[in-house]
């Protein structure tokens, strides 16, 4: 099976995790093309077998320059899996010229009008699911657990990753952690535009021998397993990969009530912002218990993210669609 990934993102986050880590398994049994912009930063943490192509033209969603680069490299795939609402809304343009077996999965909450057009839909939560008109696919991202170096810091640690965008919270997140009474260190893993103003903020509040913004880091799972607790303090989100890492990583994870996460922690971990101070507080003062307690009730929900299971779900949906293309 000939499988492309098309996605209109040059940076590397979250769903380009997805692409990347996906593709570099699918690859092991076929044979997979990734389309993305010239200036691809992600293209080196590919598989050397996966062939890339990085398009010229202005990706604006009606560029017929653009339209001819993609048609020219999707003529013989057997499917084209789109990631993104840009990369969705180019190939249902182009759908409607030539024709091609045309997945996109949804990647979050968010308005998206392109995917109610479009007949295969993979949703990375049932609650983004919900965000479509028609019926889609609930497919979980997978995992491998890796080992790592256990360094686990003398002072109380937390952890939080995410691009530095308002969507993120972690201005709402320093502000709350500002009330905590007994000394911490956390560690913001990310990028983005709003880096800046978080540092203005942090420096507001006199954190800066407790808060850091750390920058892009490849070993998340090394900083997961090594902090008390991973929080996440976002206003919207899809299905995080950092929450999936998370379970695999992390002794205890808070999270506020968003997206498909409500799907996967227990209530007790489910809280407002305001509502982050008294529970850090008591994992501190509880934390061997509490990490337990995390443990025993998420040992279930673990399994789901299973990359083996991941991939063989991938798989049977690809086959449905050619089976019934061809039926």
């Amino acid at each position: 099976m000939k499988i492309c990934y098309f996605s209109c993102s040059s940076k590397f986050g979250g769903i380009e995790k997805i692409v990347v880590d996906t593709l570099n398994e699918l690859v092991k049994t076929n044979d997979c093309l990734l389309i993305v912009p010239f200036g691809c930063e992600f293209k080196y943490k590919l598989n050397k077998k996966i062939e890339v192509y990085e398009y010229k033209s202005h990706d604006k969603r009606y560029n017929p320059f653009l339209y001819l680069e993609i048609i020219e490299n999707i003529k013989d795939c057997d499917i084209v899996h789109t990631h993104g609402a840009k990369a969705t809304q180019i190939s249902y343009v182009l759908s409607k010229f030539i024709s091609f077996n045309h997945i996109a999965t949804k990647h979050n909450s968010r308005k998206g009008k392109i995917f109610n057009k479009v007949k295969n839909v993979i949703s990375v939560s049932k609650k983004v699911s919900k965000t479509i008109t028609h019926n889609s696919k609930v497919i979980y991202f997978g995992l491998d657990y890796k080992e790592q170096n256990s360094q686990q810091n003398s002072k109380f640690t937390m952890v939080a990753v995410g691009r530095l965008d308002p969507i993120k919270g972690f201005d709402n997140l320093i502000n709350e952690l500002s009330k905590l009474d007994f000394d911490f260190e956390l560690n913001i893993i990310g990028e983005g535009t709003q880096k800046s103003q978080l540092n203005e903020l942090i420096k507001s509040k006199n954190l800066e021998d407790k808060i850091k913004l750390i920058g892009f880091k490849d070993n998340i799972p090394s900083y997961l397993l090594n902090s008390n607790i991973q929080l996440i303090s976002s206003l919207s989100e899809g299905l995080p990969i950092t929450l999936m890492e998370g379970l695999l990583y992390s002794p205890v994870i808070i999270s506020t009530p968003v997206g498909g996460i409500v799907e996967v922690l227990d209530k007790d971990y489910l809280l407002n912002i305001e509502e982050f101070p008294k529970k850090i507080n008591d994992i501190y003062i509880n934390f061997e218990s509490e990490k337990k307690n995390f443990s025993i009730k998420h040992e279930k929900i673990k399994k789901s993210f299973d990359k083996v299971n991941y991939i063989n779900s991938l798989m049977k949906y690809y086959k449905g669609i050619l089976d019934e293309k061809t039926s």
